[in-house]
């Protein structure tokens, strides 16, 4: 029968092995203590005081107030807008309609029956005849 190996026992390293404290030289010391490794501190919530609280809640609030003063007041500035937008096509076609009508109104033959109508005048049968006038002669007769 074969003899058979017992595996091998783990034992603990050595203090030397398992710590190593540097210090700013770079040597490796200090020695190994046998104190218990010292846990956290629990933790300590600090207590808000009421006036940061109040002030966080006003500070929200008015930022809130704002903002909805801002959508009103915006909402109706574009409804102002709409309504001058539409006010002002109302009289642009009012001023298209007033021109249509002028140019109707003073068309050549329309004058000539007004005035053949309703004033009583009369075709000229001849051309009027153009003249000039000499700009000396007349800046000497409105001088005097």
């Amino acid at each position: 029968m074969a003899k058979t190996e017992a595996p091998p026992v783990m034992t603990a390293p050595s203090p030397e092995l398992t710590e190593r404290r540097y210090v700013y030289n770079g040597q490796a010391g200090g020695e190994r203590h046998n104190l218990a490794a010292r846990g956290n501190r629990p933790v300590k919530r600090r207590k808000q005081s009421p006036f940061n609280i109040i002030a966080l809640v006003v500070t929200v609030s008015l930022l809130i107030v704002f903002y909805v003063w801002n959508k009103i007041t915006v909402n109706q500035l574009v409804w102002e807008v709409n309504d001058l937008q539409t006010q002002h096509q109302k009289i642009l076609a009012a001023n298209e309609i007033l021109r249509a009508e002028i140019n109707k109104k003073s068309t050549l033959e329309r004058i000539v029956k007004v005035a053949t109508e309703q004033l009583s005048m009369i075709a000229p049968k001849e051309q009027p005849h153009l003249f000039e006038v000499d700009q000396e002669l007349l800046d000497r007769v409105v001088e005097e």
